[in-house]
C-alpha cells in the first residue's frame, strides 16, 4: 500500500491518481473527507487527519510500502510564523515514519532546498530533507522541482486590472518553469519503481528556462494580447498588493525573501539540464490548457 500525504494538493492528487491507475493499493490523507471522496470512488482508502497529528499519521503510515511526504502550505493559518507551522508538521511526520517502520519515502522538496536560510518558505524544505535524512534505515528520494508554472496564474488578475503582467522578479533572469502535473508524475513513477537506496535528491528542471518577459510574451500570444509586457514591481507595490489579498506582513516578508533569492541566484539549480531532469510540459501548453480558461472565465465576469 502507498500512502499519499497532501492528496488533494496539486502534486499529491497527481501522485495518487497515477498509482491508482497503475492498479496499486493507495491510501490518501487529507483534512477533509469530502475532498477525498473522488479518490474513494476510484478504490482508494481515505484517511482524514490533521498534518500535525502524530498518532493519526502513525496509524496511517502503518503497513505502507512507501509514503509521499509533503509540507502542505497554509498561508492564512500560518500568518504569524510559517516556519513554526512547518516544524509542527515535521515533528509529527518524523516519529510517525519511524514508529510505522516505513522503508521508502519520496518527498516534495524544491530547488533551493540545499540552502539552510535566505530562501523564504523553501528553508523549511531544507529542514524537511535534513530530518528525513537522519531517519536510520529510511530510503528517501527528495524531488526538487523548479518554479511552478501555476504560480503565474496570478498574472490573470494583473492583466485584467493593469493591462500588464507584473511581479517582484527581475524581468530577464531565466527560471526553470515546471508544471505541477509533471512533478506529480515524476514522484508517482519513483514510488512505483522504488529503485533508490539511501538518501538522494533529484532535480526537475521543467521543459525550459524562461524569463518573465518571455512568460508575458507567451501569455500575450495565447490570449490574443500580442503587446502584453511585464513590469517588475517594487517591494512596496508588491507588499501593498499582497496586503490587499489579506496576506500577513510575516508571509509577505517570506515571499519577498524568496523573490530576492531567485533574482540574486541564491536559489538555483545545482545540476545541468539533461534529458533525465527535464519534463515534457511546455509553458505554452500550460497557458493554453490552464491559464487561458481561467483568463476567459475571469474576463467574462468583469
Amino acid at each position: 500500500m502507498y500512502v499519499i500525504t497532501g492528496a488533494t494538493s496539486r502534486t499529491g492528487s497527481v501522485v495518487a491518481n497515477y498509482l491508482i491507475e497503475k492498479g496499486q493499493s493507495v491510501r490518501v490523507l487529507g483534512r477533509n473527507a469530502e475532498r477525498l471522496t473522488p479518490f474513494a470512488d476510484k478504490g482508494a482508502d481515505i484517511f482524514v487527519a490533521e498534518p500535525a497529528d502524530q498518532a493519526a499519521l502513525t496509524e496511517a503510515f502503518t503497513g505502507a510500502k512507501a509514503v509521499y511526504v509533503m509540507l502542505q502550505p497554509n498561508y492564512i493559518a500560518t500568518s504569524n510564523d510559517f516556519h513554526v507551522f512547518q516544524d509542527r508538521i515535521m515533528d509529527a511526520i518524523m516519529p510517525a515514519l519511524e514508529k510505522a517502520k516505513v522503508k521508502y519515502v519520496v518527498s516534495l522538496s524544491s530547488w533551493g532546498a540545499d540552502k539552510p536560510e535566505g530562501t523564504g518558505p523553501v528553508a523549511g524544505l531544507y529542514q524537511l530533507e535534513q530530518r528525513l535524512n537522519r531517519i536510520a534505515g529510511l530510503n528517501v528520494l527528495h524531488i526538487r522541482p523548479g518554479y511552478f508554472m501555476e504560480n503565474t496564474l496570478s498574472q490573470v488578475d494583473n492583466i485584467l486590472a493593469r493591462n500588464t503582467a507584473a511581479g517582484p522578479f527581475s524581468p530577464n533572469i531565466k527560471f526553470p518553469f515546471i508544471a505541477t502535473r509533471d512533478v506529480g508524475l515524476a514522484a508517482g513513477e519513483a514510488l512505483l519503481k522504488l529503485d533508490f537506496q539511501g538518501k538522494l535528491s533529484r532535480e526537475l528542471h521543467g521543459s525550459q528556462d524562461i524569463t518573465m518577459v518571455e512568460v508575458s510574451a507567451i501569455i500575450g500570444k495565447v490570449i490574443q494580447h500580442p503587446d502584453l509586457t511585464y513590469v517588475q514591481d517594487s517591494k512596496e507595490r508588491t507588499r501593498r498588493d499582497l496586503l490587499g489579498l489579506n496576506f500577513s506582513e510575516h508571509i509577505i516578508q517570506l515571499i519577498l525573501e524568496v523573490a530576492d533569492a531567485m533574482n540574486a541566484g541564491h536559489i538555483q539549480m545545482l545540476e545541468p539540464r539533461s534529458a533525465d531532469n527535464s519534463t515534457p510540459t511546455s509553458y505554452e501548453r500550460f497557458v493554453y490548457e490552464t491559464l487561458l480558461p481561467l483568463y476567459k472565465q475571469r474576463a467574462s465576469n468583469t
